[in-house]
């Protein structure tokens, strides 16, 4: 199993560099810039452009994970689903199903499920320290359902995925813009094409954004779940002892 998604990864990875790479070259073309790339070259270029492609979306990749989701999705979000629906004030899930989770946590790692705040914290500080917690809970229940379960790696893949193409997609709509710039600026003939482009690249990115943000919530909604179903059915430590 863990293989078949090594490939997977490799896979996407691989597409979402050629992609990239493609668009970059097209846009460069219309600016008169040729870039060293032969999609239509023998074997030797076509090696190369594989490789290429498959660092080029390793990078977008790690920006996406570094940056888009660090200082973008995660402050836009208000925090992770994962952590912020174990909030008391969120409304995702009902408190009933809330109080049952967090007891079925307690019972199974024996842990403290709420977080030792100082009654003086301010609220963000005091939020912070909560999803901090919440966090850790999480990838205790992850953890405990099986990390090579394939609805969770199904998932947490297209989340990644979809985060990438989220990148990628916003990229090509600045470089569009910027290319657009240039049209008005110096290239009238080709205004209508950076245009096409740059509508094109955002609308895309909206969808992007849409589907992370909805693999993000199955992958969470998910591991919870299945973490109630095996607690549930398993006898507590000390129903065992």
């Amino acid at each position: 199993m863990i293989s078949r998604f090594d490939l997977y990864d490799f896979i996407a990875n691989l597409i979402l560099g050629l992609a990239f790479l493609w668009c970059l070259q097209v846009l460069a073309g219309q600016m008169d810039w040729n870039l060293p790339l032969e999609f239509d070259g023998g074997l030797a270029e076509t090696s190369i452009l594989v490789a290429l492609g498959y660092i080029t979306g390793l990078l977008l990749q790690g920006l996406s994970q570094g940056f888009v989701e660090k200082h973008i999705l995660k402050p836009l979000w208000k925090g992770f689903p994962s952590e912020r629906w174990l909030l008391p004030e969120d409304k995702h899930f009902s408190d009933e199903y809330k109080e049952r989770l967090l007891c079925l946590i307690a019972d199974r790692f024996k842990v403290a499920v709420k977080p030792n705040l100082s009654p003086d914290l301010a609220p963000d500080y005091a939020r912070e320290l909560r999803l901090k917690k919440n966090r850790e809970l999480f990838y205790l229940c992850y953890h405990d359902v099986g990390q090579d379960h394939l609805r969770l790696l199904t998932l947490n893949a297209q989340y990644g995925l979809f985060r990438g193409l989220l990148t990628m997609f916003s990229m090509l709509t600045l470089f569009s813009l910027v290319g657009l710039l240039w049209a008005l600026l110096a290239r009238q003939d080709q205004v209508a094409s950076f245009g096409i482009w740059s509508v094109l690249s955002a609308t895309l990115a909206v969808i992007a954004y849409a589907r992370c943000k909805k693999r993000g919530e199955d992958f969470a909604q998910s591991v919870f779940y299945l973490f109630m179903v095996k607690a549930s059915n398993s006898p507590s430590t000390d129903e065992q002892m």
